[in-house]
């Protein structure tokens, strides 16, 4: 069973939970060849390894190990008593051509005991479309026939297609069908080898779209840091390396943005246990196999702090950023943002409303996050003008509005900021307030602001400030309107403040807090992203203006009294929600019959909601018996 404990955007921390034991992602799976173990699985513990992989036809096809493994168990084999995934052999079948019955190493894999198993599939190279559409369609139907053996134990069903589309999308879209445990994502291994990882950015982005988002996505083969924040961002879950050996062997040293060859190095860039210890020149002076072991060490001291640093970034709410970062590394990495950049609209689904750091520009990239392509659109449809004139400023300091004249204007006020046009109204939510930029950007990121702008100015009047009068006194009331219908809706704004209104502001910061409609509280105003936090009356009002399935999430029978008591929402009970929900936004929770049972914060989006089978889905805030004594 797999759960989400944090996020930002498709990335997460999750936890697998197996019969050895929880596996915490995004992670790696160190690769163990039964015939070489210069360092034991429990060495790689203190690492950060909560699990490891080996290859299951190596003890297979040895009568010493296949025995064993049969009568003590994989685990005792290993001497590991934490979760075990095993491979079932593809890449050496595809290597050296080596004969495998696809079904017979399935079982053998589970009468071991593996934890997490892997069907055989036939690993697609590059070759003519019609070869790989064969290879694909017998992955599938010796997926259909492996998952019937599996018994107890998680079955990994591999997505293969070779750089095809639409056949990797057959691939996943077959096996997602038959509700697999783990969904690996293969034949990317030569790719990882000639750098291309903007082929690899399009395998992943074929196959996840594809997959169920309940279950965890493995990378096959891509065991080098370099790969490891793109692939996350991407909602990659699992990795597995033997690079940290392979390349050990090869004298080579292992880092986040590259490796470098023993001989090239002047001296030890690292601070790992291996590099404090050791200088440059002991380890050049070491025999062979101790010097290999020692490199190995370091390569994956390395391979796990990157890791490390991606959960970080993912509970920090700066993962974008980082990525941003590493794909300076190498061009080929440039390639692989130019494909994901056409997918914002996809991932924009899966982002966070808002982010626990400020919005930190990197590069020309950082324009083409998920977040701020939310931030314009919804600027563009949502955004309702209160005056027939505008007037557009520069950049002003943020916020915007601490310029009090600006408020007294009769007229829109928009602000070409960083971001395009911001109005007035708007200069609190994130990432506007919660943003940092250089006094430049780069030139191709400001003439996609250019075109934004453009686009917005062309539904208003823009005139000169001399045009406009000074006597407005009804900033307060727009603001909050705006802003309701930047993140609820249209028309959110005119349902939610429709009546006597009573704005209480923070006496430190002279900031909104609470909104009053009548003498009843419908929300409150978050001082660290300037979105409301919806109370159970203006649930009612929201839940009366907007038709059915806008802004709701259905929860069955079974849930309701739970719900009714204030408790959270399990994704287990929805049965439906809004399509536009996003992970963290507000919903309306209601029964089959669309009564509104309780407001709360969403954890998940739609397609999440209705996928997990564990976990909590809407986190519940104020459930009716307390909105009617409110």
């Amino acid at each position: 069973m797999f759960e989400i404990k944090a996020r930002d955007g498709l990335a997460r921390i999750g936890v697998l939970e197996t019969k050895h034991g929880k596996i915490t992602t995004p992670t790696i799976l160190p690769v163990i060849n039964p015939h070489f173990i210069p360092i034991h699985p429990k060495e790689m513990l203190k690492m950060g390894a909560e699990a490891i992989i080996t290859n299951s036809y190596i003890i297979y096809k040895d009568e010493k190990l296949r025995q064993k493994a049969l009568e003590e168990g994989l685990h005792a084999l290993l001497n590991f008593n934490k979760p075990i995934m095993t491979d079932s052999g593809s890449f050496q079948m595809y290597m050296y051509g080596i004969e495998i019955d696809a079904v017979e190493i399935v079982r053998f894999q589970r009468d071991i005991g593996s934890d997490i198993g892997t069907i055989l599939d036939v690993f697609s190279e590059e070759k003519e479309y019609e070869t790989v559409k064969k290879e694909v369609e017998e992955t599938i139907k010796r997926a259909k026939k492996s998952i019937k053996e599996k018994g107890e134990m998680f079955l990994a069903t591999t997505v293969q297609g070779g750089t095809y589309y639409d056949l990797r999308k057959k691939c996943a879209k077959a096996l997602a069908k038959l509700n697999a445990d783990v969904y690996p994502i293969g034949g990317v291994v030569p790719l990882m080898e000639q750098q291309r990882y903007a082929d690899i950015a399009r395998i992943i982005l074929a196959s996840k779209k594809f997959l169920p988002p309940s279950k965890p996505v493995h990378l096959f083969g891509a065991g080098h840091p370099i790969i490891f924040p793109l692939a996350v961002a991407l909602g990659c879950d699992l990795f597995d390396s033997a690079s940290y050996i392979k390349y050990a062997k090869d004298n080579r040293f292992i880092f986040p943005d590259r490796t470098l060859k023993l001989e090239e190095m002047d001296e030890l860039p690292c601070c790992c246990p291996i590099c404090s210890k050791y200088s440059l020149e002991e380890i050049k002076e070491m025999e062979e196999e101790e010097r290999v072991k020692k490199i190995a060490y370091h390569n994956l001291w390395q391979t796990f702090a990157e890791m490390k640093r991606i959960r970080q970034a993912i509970r920090q709410g700066y993962l974008w950023e980082l990525v941003e970062q590493r794909i300076t590394a190498h061009p080929s990495l440039k390639d692989a943002m130019e494909v994901v950049i056409k997918e914002k609209k996809w991932l924009e689904k899966w982002e966070n409303i808002s982010k626990k750091r400020a919005f930190i520009y990197v590069n020309k990239y950082s324009m083409h996050r998920p977040i701020v392509y939310r931030l314009q659109k919804r600027i563009m449809e949502r955004w309702q003008p209160f005056f027939e004139k505008s007037i557009v400023f520069g950049e002003l300091e943020k916020p915007y509005s601490k310029n009090e004249w600006l408020k007294k204007l009769r007229a829109n006020c928009i602000i070409e900021s960083y971001f395009g046009p911001i109005p007035l109204e708007l200069d609190e939510i994130y990432p506007v307030a919660q943003s940092v930029f250089p006094l430049s950007m780069d030139e191709e990121a400001e003439k996609e602001i250019e075109k934004i702008c453009k686009k917005f100015y062309r539904k208003l009047k823009i005139v000169g400030i001399e045009e406009v009068e000074k006597n407005s006194n009804d900033y307060d009331l727009r603001k909050i309107m705006s802003i309701a219908d930047y993140q609820f809706g249209r028309g959110a704004g005119k349902a939610l403040f429709d009546g006597k209104i009573e704005v209480k502001k923070s006496k430190t910061t002279g900031k909104i807090r609470n909104v009053f409609v009548n003498g009843k509280h419908v929300v409150s105003m978050r001082a660290s992203d300037g979105f409301f936090t919806l109370k159970f009356e203006g649930g009612i009002k929201l839940h009366n203006f907007f038709k059915k399935p806008k802004m709701r999430v259905i929860v069955s029978k079974e849930a309701e009294p739970f719900i009714k008591q204030g408790k959270n929402v399990f994704a287990k009970f929805v049965i439906d929600a809004c399509n536009e929900l996003r992970p963290y936004d507000e919903a309306l929770i209601v029964n089959e019959n669309d009564e509104l049972l309780a407001v709360g914060q969403c954890l998940l989006n739609r397609e999440e909601m209705l996928d997990f089978e564990r976990g909590v889905a809407v986190k519940t805030r104020e459930a009716i018996k307390y909105g009617k004594a409110g």
